[in-house]
């Protein structure tokens, strides 16, 4: 008789699998740049600009506005593109450098330990990076929440991970202990 699915313990490589995925889904939005969105600025130069009285003025500080932070826009989400790209694909090669090493003593174990922790840290530096773009470029933050949750899980994945190499390991260990009779 075979688990339910959603009733199934995560295995060793859903924290792979999930990582790939979370890696391709930054990838589609970097390619979309980041879920810009147009009406969002014009809305912000709106904004900046309602202080002004209608007319030729007004028309002239949007034109400047508009062109100034356009720019920095534009400088940005490249900067941001390479960053949060980099990050993405830091996640999976890390976690594939853990699953190769399968711990036999101690020092392998701080090894595959190292990766994981460095997978992690990806995680989060990608979150930061997330909530840096979403906060300061006229973007859908709705775009990020989705993948921000995906991290989350991914990161619980990964700590899952650790703590059934610490029951392994422990129990690898008691046993090259233990006397042979």
């Amino acid at each position: 008789m075979s688990i339910p699915k959603h009733e199934r313990a995560p295995s060793r490589l859903d924290a792979q699998h999930m990582a790939r995925k979370i890696s391709m889904e930054i990838t589609t939005e970097l390619a979309r740049t980041f879920g810009y969105s147009k009406a969002k600025f014009e809305k912000h130069i709106e904004t900046m600009t309602k202080y002004l009285p209608p007319g030729p003025d007004r028309e002239q500080a949007a034109a400047q506005i508009r062109e100034q932070e356009q720019g920095f826009n534009l400088w940005l989400i490249e900067q941001e593109r390479r960053r949060m790209h980099d990050l993405s694909r830091e996640i999976p090669l890390h976690l594939r450098a853990a699953n190769s090493i399968w711990p036999s003593c101690q020092m392998e174990l701080d090894a595959r330990r190292l990766e994981l922790d460095k997978a992690v840290a990806a995680c989060w530096k990608l979150q930061d990076e997330l909530q840096y773009v979403a906060e300061t470029i006229p973007a859908d933050f709705n775009k990020y929440t989705g993948i921000v949750l995906e991290i989350d899980k991914l990161v619980a994945y990964i700590k899952n991970l650790r703590k059934s190499d610490a029951k392994r390991f422990k129990a690898a260990a008691q046993a090259a202990a233990s006397p042979k009779q």
